[in-house]
């Protein structure tokens, strides 16, 4: 199956989704943390977390939330924001096994100015394709997760089979006391 949008896209929006996820989770509340997490996905500058970097993402993890829930025309004004608050540079490079791709800022720059640029250029690319509505929220309404849905008809409701499971259940269950 070929994916709708390129490998580096759909991977920056899923570890944007991760970020999020984890840090409303109480899963992300340190540098060490942090580190860890931008190591298991590879994210360039992980070695280098220290614990005014991780605060600084903090700051940042709410605006990328609210880009995520965003309309279209709301997340293209939101990334261009952050585009100019963190003085992007998006220039072409080649790493760590990956072919060439975008990265809006030079080696060695925040960490937390990174994550945040390199969110709001996935979102560019899907604001431009016009195909936000991938990014989206559980269906289970106990869930906030955030998921970006790769389904071929963007039919995906929840952001696991767990949540999907404990809904149909909770659905089966009401039906039954309702006969």
């Amino acid at each position: 199956m070929s994916l709708p949008h390129p490998r580096e896209l759909v991977r920056s929006l899923e570890f944007m989704a991760d970020v999020c996820n984890r840090r409303r989770d109480g899963e992300l509340d340190s540098a060490k943390s942090l580190k860890e997490l931008c190591a298991g996905w590879r994210f360039p500058g992980a070695s280098a977390v220290t614990k005014a970097d991780a605060e600084a993402t903090w700051t940042h993890v709410p605006r990328l939330e609210a880009m995520w829930d965003a309309d279209r025309d709301t997340a293209a004004s939101m990334a261009n924001r952050i585009f100019a608050e963190c003085d992007a540079r998006p220039h072409l490079v080649r790493h760590d096994g990956f072919d060439w791709h975008l990265h809006g800022l030079p080696a060695g720059a925040p960490i937390a100015d990174v994550i945040a640029v390199d969110a709001a250029m996935a979102f560019v690319d899907l604001v431009r394709v016009d195909d936000t509505e991938r990014c989206k929220r559980c269906g289970d309404g106990r869930c906030e997760r955030m998921f970006f849905d790769l389904s071929r008809n963007r039919s995906r409701r929840f952001c696991s089979t767990t949540c999907q499971s404990r809904t149909n259940v909770a659905a089966f269950r009401a039906r039954a006391a309702a006969s």
